[in-house]
């Protein structure tokens, strides 16, 4: 691996996923604000069957605080709205029924932005809601949708697509740690397994996924060709190995994230989709090269600043503070720092911190651990 993880970098990467990731009371508002909306519709079309569910980073578990710069710092939620009796609707009509209930709506219409190609769009105040009116695509196969799209002429034709698919690939990517993930989450909350929703769950992948796309907004802040979150998401997930930890885990989908890339007939980069084979993510990049050497600029860059120069800062962590700061913002940086602190002074406290055979400080559970003396701070009497 490109670094050696210690359990100072795990904490202070933990801390850092969780200083990025999107609160339970936003999470909650979200939730409350899509299933309204689902309710609204469902209520209005008797005769259609209409759910809404997350995709994207939302129903990944992925989502990351935005950067102000960054649609004015509101998050953005990806949702289906899934007419699943709709299957005979024409493109233009699934597209429509959806948008005209939203308009018909004294509280939507409001809210809701001009149609846009596959979508519609509710801006609440501290996100936005991309709303993608589909059908199944077929009894045979439940999880693929029949999606539509506005050409530019005005008219519309259909699209596949297999969010659903995505999500249970990407679980099955980290298998053994999800599943560990879902009884600890059931034990400690006493809550069905059944229940609980991949975004509930906070795993080495998806952590590691938030800090590299935390990473990748700030370095791209303003700037054209900023690598798409679902080809980061795609590599990543197809380069971990099931480490228990964030530190590892990205150190590791760092070093292999390249060799997961499919070469095309005629030598191009191709990630395809998982869940169908014919669509490639990184398409754009045959016709727009600077996509690609935006992505491999990222990368090399990614390595440095998250494995190369942690490592050669660690001891000293007001340089690593420093370091971490231009890689992920200063406030970020500053709240992953505060939440390390608390975290040392509780393991301090409850002599859960010791000094293992080499001198270092460790929280690991061992008989060769030496425990450290907590310090009353009264000094010399």
């Amino acid at each position: 691996m490109l670094g050696t993880s210690n359990e100072t970098l795990k904490q202070i990467f933990r801390a850092l996923a969780d200083s990025l990731n999107v609160s339970e009371t936003t999470t909650k508002e979200i939730i409350a604000s899509y299933e309204a909306v689902g309710t609204y519709l469902g209520n209005l079309e008797e005769d259609l069957d209409i759910k809404i569910s997350p995709q994207g980073s939302m129903a990944l578990g992925t989502m990351i605080k935005p950067l102000s710069s960054d649609n004015n710092g509101e998050y953005d939620v990806d949702l289906i709205c899934q007419l699943t009796n709709g299957e005979s609707l024409t493109p233009e009509q699934v597209k429509h029924i959806v948008g005209n209930r939203l308009h018909e709506s004294p509280r939507y219409s409001k809210m809701l932005d001009p149609e846009g190609k596959r979508c519609w769009t509710l801006k609440y105040t501290d996100f936005h809601m991309d709303v993608l009116p589909c059908t199944p695509l077929s009894s045979e196969n439940s999880n693929s949708i029949r999606i539509t799209e506005r050409l530019d002429n005005n008219t519309y034709k259909d699209g596949i697509s297999n969010p659903k698919g995505y999500i249970e690939w990407f679980k099955a990517k980290m298998q053994l740690v999800y599943t560990e993930a879902l009884q600890n989450y059931a034990e400690k909350r006493n809550v069905e397994i059944e229940k609980i929703h991949l975004y509930n769950l906070r795993t080495p992948l998806q952590m590691a996924i938030q800090i590299l796309k935390r990473h990748r907004d700030i370095m791209f802040e303003g700037e054209d060709y900023k690598p798409t979150s679902i080809i980061i998401n795609t590599l990543a997930a197809r380069a971990y190995g099931n480490e228990g930890n964030v530190y590892d885990a990205i150190c590791n989908i760092l070093e292999n994230m390249e060799q997961h890339f499919t070469i095309g007939p005629n030598g191009e980069y191709q990630v395809l989709n998982p869940t169908r084979r014919e669509e490639n993510f990184a398409d754009r990049w045959i016709a727009e090269p600077k996509r690609k050497d935006a992505f491999f600029r990222w990368l090399q860059m990614a390595k440095k600043d998250i494995v190369e120069d942690p490592l050669n800062f660690i001891d000293g962590l007001d340089s690593l503070k420093s370091r971490l700061s231009e890689s992920f913002g200063a406030q970020v940086t500053q709240d992953t720092f505060e939440a390390y602190g608390r975290t040392m002074l509780d393991n301090r406290v409850n002599n859960r911190i010791g000094v293992n055979s080499k001198g270092n400080l460790t929280n690991k559970k061992s008989s060769a651990i030496i425990p450290v003396t907590n310090h009353t701070f009264f000094g010399s009497v």
